[in-house]
């Protein structure tokens, strides 16, 4: 039994005990602190729905009341709705009903009519107006018996005329028959030319060989091998060095012999490298490059030292070649020798003046050709270059032998500043 006590406006209720789903659902939403405070408002909200409805009146009669104001409710939104889908329906017939001519598609059902009217009048082509009509009378007078289309095509076959496709091709036909003529006979003339030049080749090694033979003929204990058909130590297949000048000693040296236009001096095809691959092919201490003509590029001049490397001009006496052996056989001994001082003022200074006689000799040799009327003292001018050369080697002999206690090697490369 609930007790409750009425003070005032204050309700309080001690022991009440309610059976109701919807408020225990609804206080078991809410934190525990708050259902108090939410149990109160539910209360005062019940008690003020039961005095807006009139104290004393039944539940059920409450209930009743409700039901009729949700059916006239109900009742009077269904009129309402009836009444906006027959003004809807009303609209929707007179816009978009057919029968209507007033309406949106009767109108436009009737210009489409008229559109299409138009159209198929424009694309008769019995109208000889319509634009059918007109194409096909402009075609006709284009491909149609002797039409422009005929008229074009006969004058762009017609081999006769200078203009027409038929007489380019032919012209074009002649000229391509006359570049592959001429082809044919370029390369069976490069052919004639590589064979020739083959033998030419040939026969400046033959020079070289005898050259390189009458350079050593003196020292005693050497030998001149020729070694250009001969596999060397990359492969079996590796040719590269044509000669090679053994030394009493045991020093080697790799002899290439060129008679073409133009030598390349750096990179994957350059002589540097080329002479490098003879030096390790043929088990060489030192490496020269012999050609017959001026080919090598400008800065190399007509004798160059590039290390262990020499590149040499020689266009016909062996004067040169005779020179490049000497040099080599003085730089490989400079630097095996361990006895005294080197005086490398002395390599540079005959190096430049090798350089500068090579110059002379091969300007004197120019001017030996062209002036035949100076012919005997031009010769002699060139005896005079060719024995100072071999007294400059000489020199670098003595200097050789002069040295008597442990010195570094040698760098024979000229030093910064100075030509060659």
């Amino acid at each position: 039994m609930a007790l409750i006590r009425v003070d005032g406006d204050t309700v309080t209720i001690e022991d009440l005990e309610v059976t109701d789903p919807g408020l225990a659902q609804l206080l078991t939403t809410q934190p525990e602190e708050l259902r108090a405070e939410v149990l109160t408002r539910a209360i005062a909200v019940g008690v003020r729905g039961l005095l807006s409805m009139g104290l004393g009146i039944d539940l059920s009669e409450i209930d009743d009341r409700v039901r009729r104001s949700i059916l006239e409710a109900t009742a009077e939104a269904r009129r309402e709705v009836e009444t906006v889908l027959t003004t809807a329906g009303h609209a929707f017939e007179a816009q978009l009903s057919p029968e209507h001519r007033s309406s949106t598609v009767a109108r436009t059902l009737n210009e489409f009519t008229a559109w299409r009217d138009d159209f198929l009048a424009r694309m008769d082509p019995a109208d000889a107006d319509s634009n059918t009509a007109v194409f096909l009378s402009q075609l006709a007078s284009l491909v149609g018996p002797a039409g422009e289309l005929q008229r074009r095509l006969e004058e762009a076959l017609d081999p006769t005329v200078d203009t027409s496709a038929f007489a380019q091709l032919g012209r074009s036909i002649e000229d391509r028959l006359t570049e592959l003529r001429d082809a044919v006979m370029h390369q069976r003339g490069r052919a004639e030319e590589a064979e020739a030049g083959t033998q030419k080749g040939f026969d400046f090694e033959e020079s070289v060989e005898n050259w390189l033979r009458e350079a050593v003929a003196g020292l005693g204990g050497c030998v001149v091998e020729r070694t250009g058909r001969t596999p060397g130590e990359f492969s079996a297949d590796a040719m590269v060095g044509d000669f090679v000048v053994t030394l009493a000693d045991g020093a080697r040296i790799v002899v290439e012999a060129k008679n073409t236009a133009r030598i390349n001096l750096a990179g994957k095809d350059g002589i540097l490298d080329e002479l490098d691959r003879a030096i390790v092919n043929r088990s060489a201490d030192f490496s020269v490059c012999v050609s017959a003509r001026e080919a090598f590029p400008r800065e190399v001049g007509q004798f160059g030292v590039y290390g262990h490397r020499l590149l040499v001009v020689d266009q016909g006496d062996g004067a040169m070649t005779s020179v490049a052996i000497r040099w080599a056989i003085s730089a490989m001994a400079a630097e095996r020798q361990t006895r005294g001082e080197l005086d490398h003022g002395l390599f540079e200074d005959r190096l430049q003046r090798i350089r500068q006689l090579a110059q002379l000799m091969s300007g004197s040799r120019r001017s030996l050709t062209d002036i035949t009327t100076s012919v005997e003292n031009v010769r002699g001018t060139l005896e005079q270059l060719r024995t100072e050369l071999l007294a400059v080697v000489t020199d670098l002999d003595r200097e050789v032998t002069r040295i008597t206690r442990p010195a570094e090697v040698v760098n024979l490369r000229p030093a910064v500043g100075s030509e060659g």
